[in-house]
């Protein structure tokens, strides 16, 4: 009769532990401490037209601003932070040396520009100060259409896995795959597939100098957090709209729930985050009428919500100047994209 009632109060502790562990880890929405409400200073600029204005990367006395959707030249270089207009590069089309595609692009520690192009399966590299191509590097067929990229050493890229199979690829300089860590941190019975993948789609940002990898979901609200140097996950920050929401259709993921993320920095301070929010439905009905996100997240290197930023504008993307608290983004919408705002 005791042993019964051992096992029977050992069986209730068990059952309020699990509880309690489950409710710690249900989708809560994140809670700032603080809110604040910037106002953008314009950076005029001439010469430059960008259909859709999509990354944007700073060194030194140049600024690169990459268009998505480009019909004659895929990036810009102008002197910063005069603004002037010094030379256009990577011309669309498909002779050689021209490009197809330009998903992001990066600069170096050694202030070499890269890009990368998903169609032709390529990353290239431009000489600092003429832009001239350095190098290509052809990605091996094992990665499934890669749409993103960043520097891990001098002799290894990071690059998301599409497979669904695992979240991220580490790629050498030959384009071969060398390692592939983590998978994706979905909390339903989802499988592991290409379907998966393209939901989980997140936009990446590494720091090796705090080693921290972070990737912030194009859809839904989720935010993934690993130590590289460890192989570790060390927090998945979920917000209120949760996980990626969407169906599958002909071996294709259909969103169904909200743009969510569309750029993210991890900085030696602070990492950040740009959300837009907009429901599928409301895009659906005409409702949104403007292109980017008017939210920038603010976090600690653990994680932890520091401050919200309201922007008086929609951006599609932006970089940050943690010693001079500038934050420079580019405004879809406007015909002078080039903006600036004071972090307080």
């Amino acid at each position: 009769m005791l042993n019964n009632t051992v096992n029977t109060y050992l069986l209730i502790f068990l059952l309020v532990l699990f509880s309690c562990q489950e409710e710690n880890n249900t989708d809560k929405m994140i809670e700032f401490p603080k809110v604040v409400a910037l106002v953008a200073t314009e950076l005029r600029t001439e010469g430059v037209y960008m259909r859709y204005p999509f990354r944007i990367r700073i060194m030194d006395s140049c600024l690169y601003a990459m268009d998505l959707h480009a019909s004659e030249y895929f990036c810009h270089r102008l002197d910063y932070p005069s603004m002037k207009y010094q030379r256009s590069l990577m011309r669309f089309g498909r002779a050689p040396g021209e490009y197809s595609d330009a998903e992001n692009i990066r600069i170096d520690r050694h202030r070499r520009l890269w890009t990368l192009d998903a169609n032709k399966r390529q990353l290239m590299a431009f000489t600092p100060g003429t832009d001239t191509l350095l190098c290509e590097i052809k990605l091996s067929e094992e990665l499934i259409r890669p749409l993103d990229f960043d520097f891990y050493d001098d002799s290894t890229f990071i690059i998301p896995d599409y497979s669904g199979q695992h979240r991220i690829c580490l790629v050498n300089r030959e384009g071969e795959i060398v390692k592939r860590l983590f998978s994706v941190p979905t909390r339903k019975s989802h499988k592991a597939d290409i379907p998966l993948a393209q939901a989980w789609r997140g936009f990446i940002d590494y720091n090796p100098t705090n080693h921290l990898l972070a990737i912030a979901t194009q859809l839904g609200e989720v935010i993934e957090l690993y130590n590289l140097k460890e192989n570790k996950l060390l927090k998945v920050i979920y917000g209120k709209s949760g996980e990626p929401v969407y169906n599958t259709k002909e071996g294709y993921a259909i969103p169904d729930g909200i743009m969510g993320y569309s750029d993210v920095s991890v900085g030696r301070k602070h990492i950040y985050a740009l959300f837009w929010g907009h429901t599928f439905k409301d895009m659906k009905k005409g409702l949104i009428k403007k292109e980017g996100g008017r939210i920038l997240r603010v976090f600690d290197l653990k994680g932890n919500p520091v401050c919200q930023y309201l922007l008086d504008r929609h951006v599609t993307c932006f970089t940050v100047n943690e010693q001079t608290h500038i934050f420079t983004a580019l405004d879809v919408n406007s015909n002078q994209p080039i903006v600036e705002y004071k972090l307080e």
